[in-house]
């Protein structure tokens, strides 16, 4: 995604550099981000910690949640950024892992290629 992408207030320059490759792979940096209120204005602790940036070119509609949250959100169609937040800390924002699900579809991306700053 370029780096000048508006993601609900913040550039993706701000939250990262992320690459995706074709086997579903991260790769890049993640910064760890304060006061981003326009990601979740109603939840103070999604307000800071580590994001996800990403555009989905694909066709099916997905559903995606991170582990351990109960919420689902749907995985909106480029050119309309995403964002996911990981954890509000390193620690849990290593452990993360990126489920979506969609009709017929299914992956799990892991965050290990990441580096978090």
């Amino acid at each position: 995604m370029p780096a000048e992408t508006d993601c609900y207030g913040k550039k993706t320059s701000e939250l990262g550099e992320v690459t995706f490759s074709e086997d579903g792979k991260l790769s890049g940096t993640l910064k760890h981000v304060t006061g981003y209120t326009g990601f979740n204005g109603s939840d103070p602790s999604e307000q800071s910690g580590y994001y996800l940036p990403f555009l989905y070119g694909g066709n099916r509609t997905l559903k995606m949640y991170v582990k351990n949250k109960e919420k689902a959100a749907t995985v909106d169609k480029a050119p309309t950024p995403n964002v996911v937040f990981l954890g509000a800390d390193r620690s849990t924002a290593q452990k993360a892992v990126l489920h979506l699900n969609g009709t017929g579809a299914s992956a799990e991306i892991a965050m290990s290629g990441l580096t978090f700053q």
